[in-house]
């Protein structure tokens, strides 16, 4: 009897004993999968300790081959100007300079300014940073400022190239405020870019030249600032001068016919020319300065210098006082002179007669 009633009692604790597995597997499952959640979330953390800081120097404008030393290791900024650097997790504070302060690329020449970061400018303008922490991210600027050689020429308005030798004065005037002189050498070099503040961070501003003032023959022959050209994306400028053409012609004062063989022309400063005249009396001049000139015209008689202001092509009409005007002149004025008295004799005796 007892032996028939094992099998039910081992039947009896079967489920129970089913029933603690399944909590077992429960318990087993939940204890799996909060050690895949932990492991999970402390992933970022170790990722982002195993990855540390970054610190990235940035150069502007952005200039290629530029060679910084941080903590006394050499670093060149890439096509872009950056530099990146990979930093172990709670380093110590660090240096950074720059081994040249100049640099060319291309046909700019790049001289550093200044550095940049946020929070930090108590040694913006000087060669090394001291104390450099980075705590994750940190970006540093390093500011150049650009100058680009021009080379310039000159025409006249009929687009002809005028002779770099007349020229003995250029001036070209910059939206920052500073003016580049230079000669008739056709070649020159000023400031490009520029490093400026703009919304809390440094930006490079490309300048702008007008031509303020081009001397020939001592007067400025152009129109101040008319012009303008950006050095940076311009590196060859013509410049357009305001040339004119002066036609005179020589006449005798009281007859008409030509008179003189040359003339005499001062120019604007101060230098003499002699310009010979045609059988007509005629002379062309081109190709002068806009400005104060005098003219005079050798011929025999009384010539003395007129002034003539030259601002645009100009026909100039040039009567001569010649010894036989004069001439003519003085009898004439001695002819007025005893016509009057004979004159006043004939009336005072016809007044002294009786009635």
């Amino acid at each position: 009897m007892s032996e028939r009633l094992r099998p039910r009692e081992t039947l009896s604790w079967l489920p129970c004993r089913l029933l603690t597995a399944q909590r077992a597997g429960r318990v087993g499952a939940a204890v799996a999968i909060a050690m895949v959640l932990a492991n999970v979330a402390s992933s970022p953390a170790s990722a982002a300790a195993a990855s540390g800081s970054l610190l990235e120097i940035a150069t502007v404008p952005a200039i290629p081959g530029v060679t910084f030393l941080f903590d006394g290791k050499a670093h060149t900024s890439d096509q872009h100007g950056m530099v990146k650097i990979q930093l172990k997790p709670r380093s110590e504070p660090h240096t950074l300079s720059i081994r040249d302060r100049k640099t060319t690329h291309g046909a700019a020449e790049f001289r550093f300014r200044r550095w940049w970061y946020q929070g930090h400018h108590g040694q913006d303008f000087r060669k090394e940073l001291k104390g450099i922490r980075v705590e994750r991210h940190l970006r540093i600027t390093a500011a150049f400022r650009g100058s680009y050689g021009v080379n310039y020429t000159f025409v006249d308005q009929a687009k002809v190239r005028v002779p770099r030798q007349r020229v003995t004065r250029v001036e070209f005037h910059g939206d920052h405020g500073q003016t580049v002189t230079g000669n008739g050498s056709g070649r020159i070099r000023m400031v490009g870019v520029r490093p400026i503040i703009s919304g809390g961070t440094l930006v490079a501003k490309e300048v702008r030249y007008g031509v303020q003032r081009v001397d020939v023959d001592g007067s400025n022959v152009v129109q101040i600032n008319k012009q303008v050209f950006i050095p940076s994306q311009k590196s060859s400028v013509v410049v357009p001068l305001l040339l004119r053409t002066a036609h005179f012609a020589t006449r005798d004062f009281l007859f008409g016919h030509p008179v003189g063989t040359s003339l005499r022309l001062t120019y604007p400063d101060g230098r003499v020319s002699t310009v010979p005249l045609d059988t007509n009396g005629k002379a062309t001049i081109e190709s002068l300065a806009r400005g104060r000139y005098s003219v005079a015209v050798t011929a025999p008689g009384y010539a003395f210098d007129r002034p003539l202001v030259l601002s645009r092509n100009q026909y100039v009409d040039l009567p001569v006082l010649t010894f036989l005007d004069l001439a003519v002149i003085g009898c004439a004025v001695v002819i007025v002179i005893v016509g009057l008295y004979v004159l006043r004799v004939r009336t005072g005796r016809r007044r002294g007669r009786p009635a």
